[in-house]
């Protein structure tokens, strides 16, 4: 028996209510099984039980043996002083409170159908990545809809979180925050942490003072990623390695280069070298030097995608790195790139400002543009794919991402749509 199939069983109330009684022989009514706390403390706030006539307003706490409370230590814990019941399987020893009175306990051991435990049993044992996959076709597709969009919704939540985090590091300052967060993800994924690691040794604050220069901006951010030579017989290294001594003097950067040895090349198409990404990054630093203010104002795509379409300096027409010419002219960041840049930083940036700022329209701006986005392509999708779920946008691929891996593989079938519906007792 786990746990959280009882605070389901619980706040559901999917057992045998009739004549419920303690173990010490009480009549139980309950009147309202309280508030799921997903937090630190007792499992259900705010219920109101009836116990032997006398009515109680306070805390439901919910194990599997009664003994699991002191197990857990909850007799030292003065927030347990507030439980009015104790919900359990089997019930194993008396509980008492820290002031030595008996908390009411009460059993559930026979008041459960045993179908409804054998199907959640065999739904989160299931060898299947998708646990429910053998039953999905039978769900409705409304209850399908409003999984993925509890996914998409929770994907923006926990994305945006990350960035309030980063925020309050960087004092309240969006532009620098979302400096950082485009910078991890102009690594994609295999050069994501060089990157980040990039946007604090080189931060926006420093970039904004060369905003009118590119070559500066590129001396900045390709000296303090531990890029540029002293004695390289290419002539625009060694331009920019000049403007970075210059650079590095005036702002005290000596000990804060990040070494060449954490950027990665191997297994990489000429198109994703790092050294091409900051390039790009350096473009559309240059283009757009408030960059956050800029979208903040925005509401078409296609104008959004405008940003990044900065044109490249000159030596990056024809180079993938330093000092080797490529025999093909190489063009700005593609389609791709971009929109996948936008699912993986404008869209959760502005989610995550519209939670500070208390704005739904740009949370609403936010899944606008997911929406008018194409759909991600890979392995988490084609297997949605195979269930007859297909993507339409990156909205779609978004909540199929987030329903997977945090649902799916997490075996968290209760707190889903379609594995709630798969486990409602025929009778109810």
């Amino acid at each position: 028996m786990h746990e959280a199939f009882l605070h389901y069983i619980w706040q559901c109330q999917y057992f045998d209510k009739a004549k419920l009684i303690t173990t010490a022989g009480e009549e139980v009514s309950i009147l309202k099984p309280g508030h799921y706390n997903s937090d630190q403390g007792p499992d259900f706030s705010q219920a109101k039980i009836k116990i032997g006539g006398i009515e109680w307003v306070g805390h439901v706490e919910i194990h599997v043996n009664s003994s699991d409370w002191t197990k857990h230590a909850h007799q030292h814990d003065a927030g347990y002083d507030n439980v009015v019941l104790h919900v359990v399987w089997k019930r194993d020893i008396e509980i008492m409170r820290a002031d030595g009175s008996v908390i009411p306990t009460l059993e559930l051991c026979n008041r459960i159908d045993p179908a409804l435990s054998k199907s959640y049993h065999k739904l989160v044992n299931s060898g299947l990545s998708i646990p429910c996959s053998a039953s999905f076709s039978t769900v409705g597709d409304i209850v399908k809809v409003s999984m993925f969009e509890k996914a998409v919704t929770q994907r923006l939540r926990s994305k945006s979180k990350l960035i309030l985090d980063m925020l309050q590091h960087n004092t309240g300052d969006w532009e620098e925050t979302f400096y950082q967060v485009l910078c991890k993800n102009f690594g994609f994924k295999v050069n994501a942490d060089a990157f980040f690691q990039l946007s604090k040794v080189i931060p926006f604050r420093l970039l904004k003072k060369h905003g009118n220069s590119c070559v500066q901006i590129e001396a900045l951010l390709f000296g303090g990623a531990g890029m540029l030579e002293a004695k390289s017989k290419d002539e625009y290294v060694a331009v920019l390695f000049r403007e970075f001594q210059l650079l590095q003097k005036k702002y005290s950067l000596a000990e804060t280069q990040i070494h060449y040895s954490r950027w990665k090349f191997l297994r990489l198409r000429p198109a994703n070298f790092p050294t091409l990404r900051i390039a790009q990054l350096s473009a559309t630093l240059f283009l757009q030097q408030n960059m956050f203010s800029r979208i903040l104002e925005l509401n078409e795509i296609v104008e959004l995608r405008a940003i990044f379409k900065a044109p490249l300096s000159d030596y990056w027409h024809s180079h993938y790195r330093f000092g080797k010419k490529s025999g093909k002219e190489i063009e700005a960041i593609g389609d791709t790139s971009i929109d996948n840049i936008i699912i993986n930083t404008v869209v959760p940036t502005l989610a995550a400002y519209s939670i500070a700022r208390d704005e739904q329209m740009l949370m609403d701006k936010a899944m606008r543009w997911l929406e008018q986005l194409p759909g991600e392509k890979n392995k988490i999708t084609r297997t949605w794919g195979d269930l007859g779920v297909h993507v339409k946008s990156s909205f779609d691929s978004q909540a199929m991402i987030e329903q997977y891996n945090n649902m799916c593989q997490k075996r968290n079938c209760l707190n889903c749509s379609v594995g709630a519906s798969l486990l409602r007792p025929a009778s109810i």
